[in-house]
């Protein structure tokens, strides 16, 4: 495959550059029939989705990257469908706002792997380099890095600024559809696909040979039998991934799970989503509330700047703030199991937002100096962009209404949010922090003793970073959320009191030292622990 054309970093996002004159897409596609064929996706049975009990599923969302301070994220996608190759549509988003910074497609084999690494280049941004051989869209020179682009962060910021605010952020992987290894194609019906020979290895080597790939990827599949007979069939999971952040200078590791959802159907067992591969071009979006609930995004008046809690609205947009791509989708509201449409997509972000939906977040903490112990809580709302995001020219929040009007309450409405800087904070007026000894000492101000910092934390961007007694071991900038604490160690909770909950992920990351560790060995720990949640 040709190298990919980075010159125009539109959107903010990593394209293979080659836009075209072209109706409007297809986008989402049901798939009909049973086995999938040459001409059918295999019927998309999917009702909902759940979490996965085996870490294998179609959306997995990493809470946070950093390539602050030396350090590194390193990530892993493993296929473990041994029938079905996988095209994942892969996007990193940064902590202010959600917004896109790199967006590639993912063409794994069957039993295939692939690891990337994120780290700070020479510029101060954020890249992204593998040396793995698996196939993508477009095709990532081995151990060449490739620049997160920040066309899509606020223009007011310096290039420091900038660079900075793409080093920082939350990880999504959607499973947009199957590569079958059937041989059912072809003029005799018994040959492969030549997408999948264009991405199955021989002699552990793939062939990534970029006409199949193109006349697969680049243009619309429009209808079922194009998509079937391009080589694909109705997304039906098995994919799993793990993420990891290696702090290079202070030698430690923090490792996890990617937290990992599930298409399931009527029986509640795994079932085959809708076909949602859009073509990885700067191709302009005609009616993108379609496909997405972003309210950025949206076409005029289908976002407003205020929005109550029951999802009345008011001041209406009077264009899209941006204009919307195809390599903007898929995206966490495109519609996976249900008709496109635009009130489907506000349907699937208030179904994800419900998934991980906490009135209640409780972890762990140890601030010992004996063992020089830091905190950080991580809280991700991978949702919220499909609720509220910052519109940076208008200076002003942009609401869409998730859940639609008359289902629920609003996860991020106009009386729970506000703005500080460049950002959408939570308001998080009725919310309470206690914090606990070991011993069973609670503290209803977050302190033993006086400081100026928060009592509670207050959540900002996509993603937001409490910092115990302001000491931040994942060195975290943009997400810097400090928080006042005076106990050594124990556990603490936080109390969401808006009724709909606060939708998040997250963990606890602790780092500490051994004193007594003998020369020439390293004493240096890192550990993580997954926040336990209390549902509304």
């Amino acid at each position: 495959m040709p190298a990919p054309n980075f010159a125009r970093a539109a959107g903010a996002l990593l394209l293979c550059g080659c836009g075209f004159a072209a109706p409007a897409l297809a986008g989402v596609v049901p798939g009909t029939g049973g086995a999938p064929s040459s001409t059918q996706l295999g019927a998309t049975d999917a009702v909902g989705l759940q979490p996965a009990p085996n870490q294998l599923g179609h959306v997995l969302l990493v809470p946070y990257f950093t390539a602050q301070q030396g350090q590194m994220t390193v990530l892993h996608l493993v296929n473990t469908d041994l029938s079905n190759g996988k095209a994942i549509k892969l996007r990193v988003r940064g902590a202010a706002n959600g917004d896109s910074l790199l967006s590639m497609t993912l063409l794994l084999s069957p039993g295939d792997m692939w690891t990337g690494a994120i780290t700070a280049g020479a510029d101060g941004r954020a890249q992204i380099a593998t040396a793995d051989g698996s196939c993508t869209a477009p095709q990532l020179a081995a151990g060449v890095p490739q620049p997160f682009g920040t066309d899509r962060l606020d223009p007011a910021l310096g290039a420091a600024d900038r660079a900075n605010q793409t080093r920082e952020g939350t990880i999504e992987a959607i499973v947009a559809a199957d590569i079958p290894s059937a041989a059912v194609y072809g003029t005799s019906g018994q040959e492969r696909s030549a997408l999948f020979t264009a991405i199955r290895q021989t002699s552990d080597v793939a062939p990534c040979t970029g006409p199949a790939i193109d006349a697969a990827l680049q243009q619309d599949a429009g209808d079922e039998a194009t998509a079937a007979a391009r080589g694909f069939a109705a997304p039906s999971g098995g994919v799993g991934g793990t993420w990891y952040v290696i702090d290079v200078p202070g030698a430690t590791t923090f490792s996890s799970a990617m937290t990992t959802l599930q298409a399931v159907n009527a029986a509640g067992q795994p079932g085959r989503g809708n076909f949602v591969l859009f073509p990885p071009t700067d191709q302009a979006i005609v009616q993108p509330e379609r496909f997405t609930a972003d309210p950025l995004l949206v076409s005029a008046g289908f976002a407003a700047r205020q929005k109550d809690i029951d999802g009345v609205t008011s001041v209406p947009t009077t264009a899209a703030v941006i204009t919307a791509r195809a390599y903007d989708l898929p995206d966490l509201s495109t519609p996976y199991h249900l008709p496109a449409s635009e009130a489907n997509a506000r349907r699937t972000a208030a179904e994800l937002s419900e998934l991980l939906n906490a009135r209640e977040v409780r972890n762990q903490y140890a601030l010992e100096p004996s063992i020089s112990a830091q905190t950080d809580w991580v809280f991700a709302m991978p949702t919220k962009r499909y609720s509220v995001a910052m519109d940076y020219a208008a200076g002003a929040r942009t609401f869409s209404v998730v859940p639609p009007a008359g289902t629920g309450d609003q996860f991020f409405h106009s009386d729970n949010t506000a703005v500080s800087g460049n950002q959408v904070c939570s308001a998080n007026a009725g919310w309470s922090f206690l914090v606990f000894s070991r011993d069973a000492t609670v503290s209803t101000n977050g302190a033993a003793i006086p400081s100026t910092l928060p009592l509670v934390p207050r959540l900002c961007g996509a993603v937001s970073v409490a910092a115990f007694n302001g000491i931040s071991p994942l060195s975290t900038s943009v997400a810097r959320s400090p928080l006042r604490n005076g106990f050594q160690s124990g556990w603490a909770t936080l109390q969401v009191s808006d009724p709909s909950g606060l939708p998040v992920i997250g963990a606890a990351f602790t780092k500490l030292s051994n004193p007594s560790v003998a020369p020439g060995l390293s004493g240096r720990y890192g550990l993580i622990y997954p926040h336990m949640i209390r549902q509304p």
